[in-house]
């Protein structure tokens, strides 16, 4: 139960209108939310370049070739496309890598992609937040909004996720670049992460609202790269 202002209400009156209960209290009665707490449950539906990161967890040789292989073909196509657009829009991305030297490192496909970007984060937690080095790299680029693709969803995305909306980062899982080996794991690992209150998204939904307008420059080199995109 939440008690705000003297009005008592359920988390289950809350989650209604999908109000993050865990990270804010709210103030509802009789199916009003008062304007503060509006502001704050659609703020966290918003991507700005300014305020974004792109967060690619564990895309390694040996994780990879365990994925259903359309599905991974999918995933990286669209990880491609969004490491192309971040560099366009000056989006940092971050890199972790799994136990490397039993994973093996990132694919060659999006190593190329990163460039010099490529700077992965040695990891043995599941969830990147537990590895200190990776919160000390975190920190310093002091951005809210984090975008996440990885494999495998249901295992170190997940926990990277809730941890990270622990630490009040809004999060937004992009779910056309993140993978299971089995899709009822990947599934539930969406609902979870939704539950806990993450934005389940998409590649192409997070790019537009990262560009959030047509006619300047970014929109003419990031438009073409989707004219051609190719879902199997």
């Amino acid at each position: 139960m939440l008690l705000t202002n003297d009005i008592l209400i359920t988390k289950a009156q809350a989650n209604k209108f999908d109000f993050d209960t865990t990270c804010h209290h709210s103030v509802i009665s009789t199916g009003i939310l008062f304007y503060e707490e509006v502001f704050i449950v659609m703020n966290k539906f918003k991507l700005n370049a300014a305020d974004a990161v792109f967060l690619l967890i564990d895309f390694q040789s040996n994780l990879a070739v365990a994925m259903k292989k359309d599905v991974y073909s999918n995933c990286e196509n669209n990880v491609d496309l969004i490491i192309k657009s971040c560099e366009t829009m000056k989006v940092p991305v971050v890199v972790t890598e799994q136990y490397s030297k039993g994973l093996g490192n990132t694919v060659d496909p999006i190593k190329s992609s990163l460039k010099e970007h490529y700077r992965p984060i040695d990891k043995l937690s599941f969830s990147c937040w537990s590895d200190q080095n990776f919160q000390n790299s975190f920190k310093k680029l002091n951005r809210k909004y984090v975008m996440v693709s990885g494999i495998e969803a249901h295992v170190c995305v997940l926990q990277s996720v809730i941890e990270l909306l622990e630490q009040g980062y809004h999060v937004h899982v992009i779910s056309d670049t993140v993978c299971s080996r089995y899709k009822t794991d990947w599934k539930k690992a969406l609902k979870l992460m939704r539950d806990a209150g993450a934005v389940i998204t998409t590649t192409e939904i997070a790019v537009f609202q990262l560009l959030q307008r047509a006619g300047i420059p970014e929109f003419k080199v990031i438009s073409p790269l989707f004219k051609n995109k190719v879902v199997k």
